[in-house]
């Protein structure tokens, strides 16, 4: 699971701004398998694995039939993982539900969404692309937390340059 969640990641990190559709699949795939393993703590990998196809194509279907409605959902969804991701890594999670900063991440991902889609999915899809990569290793807190920036970091760089059009050599 941890080499489809590094994949996922690196996958984000890169082209996330290039597809609706591979944003909200690979969010769909990972909340399959969160939910999964909230629900069902003790199954196979089996199970995990046909909870991460059953959310990518959730996640795909959304993107193709309702982009409308897909561009709210991934401004939620974005926002509302990268909030829980702050949550975890700032220890919050053991203090209680960390619907705070979750709620925030969504209500500031949905105006993004909304308002800058390009960018939007730029800035989301590299938050969450660097927090799985990241979450794939068995990292310290502090090692962690640096390392989701500077992916981060690096990924809305590497997509907000890879736009640009290639000036003509003479």
């Amino acid at each position: 699971m941890q080499i489809i969640q590094a994949v996922i990641g690196a996958a984000l990190l890169a082209f996330g701004r290039k597809g609706l559709g591979l944003f909200l699949s690979a969010l769909g795939a990972m909340a399959g398998v969160a939910l999964a393993s909230m629900y069902f703590q003790h199954s196979s990998n089996g199970v995990l694995i046909a909870a991460l196809i059953i959310g990518g194509i959730l996640g795909f279907v959304v993107a193709f039939f309702i982009q409308k409605v897909a561009v709210v959902l991934a401004g939620a969804l974005g926002g509302g993982y990268a909030g829980y991701a702050l949550a975890e890594y700032m220890g919050w999670l053991h203090q209680g539900f960390p619907w705070i900063p979750v709620v925030i991440g969504v209500i500031l991902g949905i105006i993004l969404a909304h308002f800058i889609l390009k960018w939007a999915l730029i800035v989301l899809s590299s938050v969450v692309g660097a927090y799985l990569l990241v979450g794939a290793f068995e990292l310290s807190t502090g090692l962690a937390a640096t390392l989701v920036i500077v992916l981060a970091a690096a990924g809305i760089w590497f997509q907000a340059s890879s736009d640009r059009p290639k000036q003509a050599t003479q």
